[in-house]
């Protein structure tokens, strides 16, 4: 359960306790119909030393081993409690309930019955049983009448008349009461027909009784020959089943009809604070925890129906029902005292005397007379109450409906996975009621009623739903934000209702009691006496809860939508910054991506998974965000990197991985970039992990990033074809890299066919300034050697046909003379100069004082004018011009020559 949906569930079990309490205080007789709304409750209690009694059904060792680990999970779930198990045998359940030596009594369900009846217990959770092995769990249980397989003249429960007989105790629902209904259903009385009953105390007992041959036959509660035969006490072989039968989704043996399983039941005493506690707890039990395999169980579900049980003491005369078997002095007095007076006036006159007979005997016949007349009456008396108290059962058992309905749909509200499953269910659970006919559900959108949902009905009837959703009740319940209830005596209102609706309640959805309704739930009944007053209370706060979980619903959603909006933006600028990175290091623009292409092939060969795989690329793609930290002067050096440079580009990973860490869904790429220059013989960075410290993805992404690298071209080396660079991988396997990444790599990438555009060259004259930027002279501004000898070596002069080349001299005789920084000023000066009158040629300054100018066409400059209209006028420095022809064979090596 996600946080939003344990907030909705809080929210909810309290608007739904707080409706339920009013109305069991309104109604006390009614408290048992309630059991369902508070189950749903979590409140806090207070800490306290709870004690939990549970029939010893198989000994209390048994009950310890079996029950210990659900008072431990209970002491987890609740801190500040401690829960004790007390075995309790079965003569010693109802001593335990009147002297409240325990709070909890976990017991068969005729005991839930009398404890019910007598001590006002109520029940606030159903065991979920399951046979350990087996899949699926089951909430009934029932009785097996049994004996041995090899007793051939025991084949049906007739022929158990007149033999010997075992059951567990005269209060065991499963070891005898199941069994001795069914027994009286088949013809036979075990009071009368049986030679004699033995009750042995534990259902182990019984078994080996039969199995021993003690008796003849036994009764145990389903599951015990199971349990038995799984512990190896027994073989199923054994023994056979009498009236055997089978129910669907039941993989026990059994013999007698399926009754509700073991309710736990909580005392008056206790809070219900601590009840419902409890109950939600138990509820949560998952059927993989401890608690439920020591229990032999699938953990707790809701409180069931356990009117069958009463049915079955009842057709007993038993327990609460004991009393139908006889009937007390008092009582008959009380029932015939008309005929006692009547008899005793006989009896007196029979002793008068003659001389009153006649007298008697009118006096007789006249309260013969009056006693008729009271007995017409007293019949119709009877009668009347007979049909008012047959009323009241009904009306009972329909609010009972109602209730285990609310309970039903509020189950739906917390599990439902989305709004749209959760309001069709809630309306395909409405008409499930015998009553209603049609449920659904409408809602406002951009201020108009829609159909969101509805139960199965006729396309005409939903037809006419939508039509009248405006004019309808339901429109009326939104506008007036009240519950709207239409009844049809007899007839069809118009457009809403089909042969049979006798009346449509409509009631407004909101969020909270005080809030704006955002629809309207509308039910359709079939009941002649239409919605009853505590009826419509449970379903307005039935809407209550529907609008809440709505509300919630719709909260969720928003949520989740920041979310993936937050996650958009997050990916906008992480990828931005990439962008950034590669616009401020043209020269490797792509780089990036390729080795994401490269690393999902090498990783694909592996045998990844799609999610690895994208995972892996998308790191990939951020693996040099780091180099957004690092100096232009290094990043963009097009020359090869001195060491104190190169220890500047180290520093890209640990701020790639600094940037990326601190936002929780790149944590994982960040992980994994962060070790893609790890060597496994150690000799990597930063940390100089070794073989079996480096995460394969990133020893992946070590592969793919050298492959690239070798792949493109640089500065200061040419790319390298593909096998070639291959092979150089294989013969760093073991050393730099992953053997089994290394041979995966050389099948992956063997057909990669790196761009031809990877490559550090400039494009655009904007990349040339900068690629020069590198090759500048501090002093006079000017292109240096280097960049002509790099120019030279790369073919970048095309298109530049000449070259002049001005030697100065005497130029060292003027420094001699003058110093070194008029030198400087003057060479500055004369580059000025140059740079001024030659624009568009390229100039650099090479040996130091000499000059080359390479220009388009030939300038043909003239040495003396030079000399004469430069700052070198009034110098004894002197100019010496040379023209090279650049085009002409030979040419480039002249230049060559002078660097």
């Amino acid at each position: 359960m996600t946080d939003t949906l344990k907030i909705r569930y809080l929210h909810l079990v309290q608007h739904f306790i707080s409706a339920t309490r009013k109305f069991v205080r309104s109604r006390p007789g009614w408290r048992g119909l309630a059991w369902g709304l508070f189950l749903l409750a979590a409140f806090p209690v207070a800490a306290a030393d709870v004690t939990i009694g549970v029939l010893a059904l198989r000994g209390p060792e048994k009950t310890l081993e079996m029950w210990s680990a659900t008072g431990a999970y209970l002491e987890r779930k609740l801190p500040g409690h401690t829960f004790r198990i007390v075995p309790l045998g079965f003569d010693e359940i109802h001593l335990a309930a009147r002297q409240r030596k325990v709070d909890f009594i976990l017991a068969n369900p005729a005991y839930y019955v009398e404890l019910e009846a007598l001590y006002g217990a109520s029940s606030i959770a159903t065991l979920k049983n399951k046979l350990d092995g087996g899949s699926g769990y089951y909430g009934v249980f029932g009785g097996v009448i049994f004996t041995r397989a090899d007793r051939n003249d025991l084949r049906s429960v007739a022929d158990l008349k007149g033999k010997t007989f075992a059951a567990v105790d005269k209060n065991s629902f499963g070891g005898w009461l199941a069994g001795w209904r069914e027994m009286k259903r088949q013809g036979l009385d075990p009071e009368t027909g049986l030679s004699r009953l033995d009750f042995l105390g534990t259902h182990d007992a019984v078994v080996y009784a039969v199995r021993n041959g003690t008796v003849d036959a036994g009764t145990v509660r389903t599951e015990t020959l199971e349990w038995m035969a799984s512990e190896g006490k027994i073989k199923l072989s054994d023994y056979y089943v009498l009236n055997e039968r089978r129910e669907e989704n039941f993989p026990l043996r059994l013999s007698t009809p399926l009754y509700p399983e073991w309710p736990l039941a909580k005392l008056p005493h206790v809070s219900a604070d601590l009840a419902v506690a409890v109950a939600v707890a138990l509820m949560q039990m998952p059927a993989g925890d401890p608690a439920a395999i020591a229990s032999h169980s699938a953990g707790w579900t809701l409180p069931l129906n356990y009117q069958p049980v009463r049915d079955v003491l009842k057709e007993l005369r038993i327990g609460p029902y004991e009393h139908l078997r006889q009937i007390s002095a008092r009582e008959m007095l009380e029932q015939y005292w008309q005929w006692a007076f009547s008899a005793l006036a006989l009896a007196l006159l029979a002793f008068g005397t003659a001389a009153y007979v006649g007298r008697m005997n009118r006096r007789l016949r006249q309260s013969q007379l009056a006693l008729r007349e009271l007995n017409v009456s007293l019949e119709g008396r009877v009668q009347a109450r007979t049909e008012h108290v047959n009323q009241l059962l009904a009306r009972e058992h329909y609010l009972r409906g109602i209730v285990e309905m609310v309970a039903d749909v509020n189950q739906i509200l917390i599990t439902a996975g989305s709004m749209e499953e959760m309001l069709k269910g809630c309306c395909d659970r409405l008409i499930a009621h015998a009553e209603y006919r049609f449920a659904w559900v409408i809602l406002l959108r951009n201020d108009r009623l829609e159909l969101a949902a509805n139960s199965y009905g006729e396309a005409e009837f939903v037809r006419k739903v939508r039509a009248r959703m405006e004019e309808g009740p339901g429109g009326q319940a939104v506008r007036d934000n009240k519950t709207v209830i239409v009844n049809l005596p007899g007839q069809q209102a118009e457009g809403m209702s089909g042969p049979g609706e006798s009346s449509v309640i409509c009631l407004p959805l909101r969020k909270d009691a005080f809030a704006e309704p955002m629809g309207a739930l509308c039910v359709l009944t079939v009941r002649a006496r239409q919605f009853d007053k505590e009826e419509v209370a449970m379903l307005e706060q039935l809407a209550g809860d529907i609008g809440f979980a709505i509300h919630a619903f719709r909260q969720q959603t928003e949520t989740l939508q920041l979310q993936q909006d937050k996650i958009d933006n997050y990916e906008e600028t992480i990828l931005s910054l990439v962008d950034m990175v590669e616009k401020r290091d043209p020269y490797t623009a792509g780089h990036s991506r390729r080795v994401a292409q490269y690393c999902g092939l090498i990783a694909a060969q592996l045998g990844h998974g799609p999610d690895e795989i994208e995972t892996l690329k998308r790191a990939a793609i951020l693996h040099d965000i780091g180099k957004i930290a690092i100096p232009d002067t290094v990043l963009l050096k097009p020359g090869k990197l001195t060491t104190l440079e190169y220890d500047l580009i180290k520093q890209h990973v640990e701020v790639g991985y600094d940037t990326l860490t601190r936002i929780e869904m790149y944590k994982e790429l960040a992980e994994i970039m962060r070790y893609h220059h790890e060597r496994i013989d150690g000799s990597g960075y930063p940390y100089g992990l070794k073989n079996g410290q480096i995460p394969r993805l990133s020893q992946i992404m070590a592969l793919a990033d050298a492959f690239d690298a070798m792949t493109s071209s640089r500065i200061y080396k040419p790319r390298k074809e593909v096998d070639v660079a291959l092979e150089e991988l294989r013969q760093l396997a073991g050393e730099h890299y992953d053997p089994e990444v290394v041979a995966a790599g050389m099948e992956a990438l063997r057909h990669v066919e790196p761009p031809a555009s990877a490559d550090q060259l400039p494009k655009t004259p904007l990349e040339l300034q900068r690629f020069a930027y590198f090759f500048d002279d501090q002093l006079t501004k000017l292109h240096n050697a280097n960049y002509l000898q790099f120019m030279l070596q790369k073919g970048l002069l095309q298109g530049y046909a000449w070259a002049s080349i001005i030697l100065l001299r005497h130029f060292a005789g003027f420094n001699a003379a003058r110093g070194w920084k008029a030198g400087d000023r003057l060479l500055a000066d004369f580059a000025a100069y140059l740079a001024a009158n030659y624009p568009d040629t390229l100039i650099f300054r090479v040996m130091g004082d000499d000059f080359v100018l390479c220009s388009r066409t030939q300038k043909d400059i003239d040495g003396g004018r030079l000399k004469t209209h430069s700052p070198l006028c009034h110098t004894p420095v002197d100019v010496d011009v040379q023209e090279i022809s650049l085009v002409a064979e030979g040419g480039e090596e002249r230049l060559r020559e002078l660097l």
